[in-house]
């Protein structure tokens, strides 16, 4: 039998987990918070489509605060100090979030599917009004889904060591991380390779080439953006599944760094979605580019130049 304390804590792993999760809240915030202002100011066409981006930005926004809170608790070798609810909250908030945000990305690329391969089908008509509430049942489906986490026992929430028992809680969350994993990529998938066939068909219309290799690329960058962030933590839970059977303290003690390290990517989606928004509008390239303008001017202003820079962007 496992002792309750078999796993010893790695400044190693538990520094670069929080570096990673802090540094993905430094680029998350920044990346969606300039998507943020795009949608209200300079978005001028709304479709269903837009209306899903625009939940997924407000998820990354959501989940990007709370990944101070959680760097901090690796960074105290996995000590929560500020109690009981506020961790119920934040585990709660952080799995909703996570949840929602897989969700809408799977949304936008089912939108893509249906328009590129089905485009006759009278979905494709759908309101701006319908797609709002398709998406206030996605936040509902997903708080329904990740409640389980506002009620863990003191001896459960935040702690991530391996135990013997695990609690109904615990599975119920484990569950529903292999089941967010694999539904939303292989829908994902299937979509994508739905639309790759279409548009080998469709690409030697030369007045069609531009629009359909950017919905090429959107699905590439969707696929890429799943596989990166969440199939390594993916092969990491399946390992440390498999090392709590091994009853080697070693084993499982390397297994739950790994789960942690790898764990802190999946939260890299929110950094690398506006690399989504920018194939899915002019405006956020628009945006975005503008920004690596002014960051890299500034970077390269010397203190004897005068200000004032005129930032033209090649869409405009």
């Amino acid at each position: 039998m496992l002792p309750l304390n078999c796993s010893a804590h790695s400044q190693a792993a538990e520094v670069a987990t929080a570096s990673l999760l802090l540094l993905e809240c430094g680029l998350g915030t920044l990346g969606n918070a300039v998507a943020l202002w795009t949608f209200f100011f300079r978005l001028k066409v709304w479709k269903p489509y837009a209306v899903y981006l625009l939940n997924l930005v407000l998820a990354d926004l959501l989940l990007a605060a709370c990944l101070p809170f959680h760097a901090a608790f690796y960074l105290r070798q996995k000590r929560w100090d500020p109690g009981h609810a506020p961790c119920q909250a934040l585990l709660f908030l952080r799995a909703l979030c996570r949840g929602a945000g897989l969700a809408f990305l799977t949304a936008v690329t089912l939108d893509r599917y249906l328009r590129v391969v089905h485009s006759r089908l009278r979905v494709n008509a759908l309101s701006l009004r319908a797609a709002w509430g398709i998406s206030g049942l996605v936040w509902l489906l997903m708080a329904g889904l990740t409640h389980q986490s506002a009620f863990l026992s003191e001896a459960e929430c935040p702690s991530s060591e391996p135990r013997e028992e695990s609690s109904f809680h615990r599975l119920w969350q484990e569950a529903l991380f292999f089941v967010q994993f694999i539904l939303p990529f292989g829908l994902i998938l299937f979509c994508s390779a739905g639309i790759l066939r279409t548009l080998r068909k469709r690409l030697r219309e030369p007045d069609k080439q531009p629009k359909l290799r950017r919905a090429r690329a959107l699905v590439g960058a969707v696929v890429v953006l799943f596989v990166l962030c969440f199939l390594p933590c993916f092969v990491a839970r399946i390992l440390l599944a498999a090392s709590r059977g091994a009853r080697s303290c070693g084993l499982l003690t390397a297994a739950v760094h790994a789960a942690d390290v790898t764990g802190s990517l999946t939260y890299m989606q929110g950094v690398l979605n506006p690399v989504v928004y920018c194939f899915s509008s002019p405006a956020f390239r628009h945006s975005y580019r503008k920004l690596f303008y002014t960051l890299t001017l500034r970077a390269r202003r010397l203190p004897a130049e005068t200000p004032g820079w005129d930032l033209r962007d090649s869409d405009s």
